[in-house]
């Protein structure tokens, strides 16, 4: 009878789980699907998953006709910045506030805790005056810059240099070591897992923005990705479905071949780190 019971739960849990995954993947293999179809095939009534005549028409016309290089090249090149920037502000954070006591250590804390709340729509209009000010728009620094520290990946760094006992820092501090040698050789040491988990969420996070890049940056040379995609919609002659689904499929190969490539080292490290996506 247990052994009945048991054999049921767990089909019925494959079958929900094999049901999620049809909802999630379909709608991606839809995307790559309808950048092989002919625009009359796009608007047809029936419903092919298959392409009846796959052409490679919208490829070459995304690639001939508009600059997309130029717009993977600004892609990689803020999702680089903010990562490399967040990362390493939170890390250095999380270190000066776990190894420099102080009595403004907890309020530093909670104050950065603090932001975790606020939300975008409130800090987008400061921002934005901001970087006019400085004369930035129109530039990948406007983009990167209020990305530059980020509460929740500080947390959650903190959360990893707090676990790393205090005697490691002091034994290196009572042998002559300087505290950027404490905090290259020894913190980062330990923190590998916590820091390459925290960069794969920073870098899907970096690559998918959308409004900010959209608010900063106005031509068309400076565009990333995500923002590029919106050239395709035309409100008089109609949306242009086919080039549309290819550059968001181009788009979207950089993480994927990222996490085939690194799947193993990803899921590495957010089995050490804890996390659970």
């Amino acid at each position: 009878m247990k052994n009945k019971k048991k054999i049921l739960s767990q089909s019925l849990l494959h079958v929900v789980s094999l049901a999620l995954l049809a909802v999630t993947v379909f709608p991606l293999l839809w995307m790559v699907s309808s950048s092989f179809k002919t625009p009359k095939e796009l608007f047809s009534n029936g419903i092919n998953l298959l392409p009846k005549q796959a052409t490679w028409d919208n490829y070459r016309f995304v690639l001939e006709k508009y600059d997309f290089f130029q717009w993977l090249c600004n892609s990689v090149i803020t999702t680089f910045g903010i990562f490399a920037v967040q990362v390493l502000i939170s890390l250095m954070g999380a270190f000066a506030l776990n190894y420099y006591r102080t009595r403004w250590n907890r309020i530093m804390f909670y104050f950065v805790l603090v932001t975790m709340v606020i939300p975008f729509q409130v800090t987008m209009i400061p921002n934005y005056i901001l970087i006019s000010n400085l004369g930035l728009t129109d530039t990948q620094t406007a983009v990167i810059l209020p990305y530059a520290a980020n509460a929740t990946t500080f947390f959650f760094l903190y959360q990893q240099v707090r676990s790393i006992p205090k005697s490691y820092y002091e034994v290196a501090r009572i042998e002559g070591a300087r505290s950027t040698w404490v905090f290259q050789h020894v913190m980062c040491g330990l923190c590998k897992g916590s820091v390459a988990a925290v960069s794969i969420l920073t870098v899907i996070d970096a690559w998918n923005l959308y409004f900010w890049p959209l608010l900063v940056l106005s031509s068309p040379k400076s565009r990333t990705l995500t923002i590029a995609l919106k050239q395709f919609a035309d409100y008089e002659v109609g949306d242009n479905w086919g080039p549309f689904m290819a550059t968001a499929t181009l788009a979207s190969l950089p993480v994927v071949l990222a996490y085939t490539f690194f799947r193993r080292h990803i899921i590495d490290a957010f089995v050490s780190s804890g996390v659970k996506g």
